[in-house]
């Protein structure tokens, strides 16, 4: 073998952060003290948090914390889920999305997925 030395010239840079959204950023996904249960076990305690429209949010932290769980309340796919249930408010476009009046099959057609297995 010969020894060779490779350069990859690499620079990092450093990304600002970007300003606190403000009074007038829209809110694309509120929860306010939202649970999921599955059964007795609450799998998804009193979240509240505001997500803003028209940027990236990353919902980050270790396996079982309930993040999947979390991503599937808001396009209800906790539902076919037996036992599952949730509490709290957990608000999609100013609508409630656990409200009598959301059609569900409409909601998971704006609220998609990208699952890690088939």
């Amino acid at each position: 073998m010969s020894d060779q030395t490779i350069d990859f010239n690499i620079q990092a840079s450093v990304i600002p952060a970007r300003e606190p959204a403000s009074a007038t950023t829209q809110t694309h996904v509120t929860a306010d003290d939202f649970s999921i249960f599955y059964g007795a076990n609450e799998a998804v305690k009193s979240l509240s948090l505001e997500i803003p429209a028209g940027q990236v949010t990353a919902i980050i932290g270790p396996s079982g914390c309930g993040k999947s769980t979390f991503l599937r309340a808001i396009n209800r796919m906790n539902d076919l889920i037996p036992n599952c249930h949730v509490k709290g408010k957990l608000i999609f476009d100013g609508h409630d999305i656990f409200g009598p009046r959301i059609d569900v099959t409409a909601l998971r057609r704006r609220v998609g997925m990208v699952f890690q297995k088939p």
